[in-house]
């Protein structure tokens, strides 16, 4: 149904989360930053009120595995819910449930993880961590959509991609969101919108 990265970059304080799904309006559903905590994506068979008590959890001192267990241990539907998250020291952990529908696959990694769910090919989240691995100069939230976009050249969501977001957090800025609900073209949409968004124009509109 779904690939996503969550990311975090320690030395900068930096938390990045991109996702993009075969549904639409993935980005009110499937993100979330809470900023110096953490960033999330609850996916598959998606449970939005997931985001805010796990990362309130990580807040109050909870690993990231621990706050993800507790919160699905009288989860009847835990088994058909994939979760991934990092916290801003760069810890990353992935739950996917046994009742995932396949093709699902994730990786787990310093500073960043990325799972899918109904993937078209096993070499979605491999091509993936590839991109983000080799864009690692890039500008943060752009270096994530890159991964999102050599996920979806390795076939992506089985369905197709129709939603698409992104949601980046800077210390000192507001948390910045940019979602693409409905759209056959919703990669190159959201691509767009980023590079707009950090033009001169927007950011002497935005950040001042």
């Amino acid at each position: 149904m779904t690939f996503s990265i969550v990311a975090s970059n320690p030395s900068t304080k930096e938390l990045c989360v991109a996702t993009s799904t075969g549904l639409v309006a993935v980005g009110n559903l499937v993100p979330s930053i809470l900023p110096n905590v953490g960033a999330i994506c609850v996916q598959a068979m998606v449970k939005p009120s997931y985001r805010e008590t796990i990362l309130d959890l990580m807040k109050n001192g909870s690993s990231n595995e621990s706050a993800i267990n507790n919160v699905l241990k009288n989860d009847k539907k835990k088994e058909h819910r994939q979760i991934i998250v990092v916290n801003a020291k760069g810890q990353t952990y992935v739950f996917s449930g046994l009742r995932m529908i396949n093709i699902c696959d994730s990786c787990m990694e310093d500073n960043f993880a990325i799972a899918g769910n109904m993937l078209a090919s096993g070499s979605v989240i491999s091509s993936m961590k590839k991109a983000f691995l080799i864009n690692s100069n890039v500008f943060f939230p752009k270096r994530l959509l890159l991964t999102l976009i050599a996920g979806e050249n390795a076939g992506g969501d089985k369905r197709g991609c129709l939603s698409a977001a992104i949601e980046y957090f800077k210390p000192n800025r507001r948390i910045m969101t940019l979602r693409i609900d409905y759209s056959n073209n919703s990669l190159k949409d959201l691509s767009m919108a980023l590079e707009k968004r950090y033009s001169k124009e927007c950011k002497d509109a935005f950040d001042r």
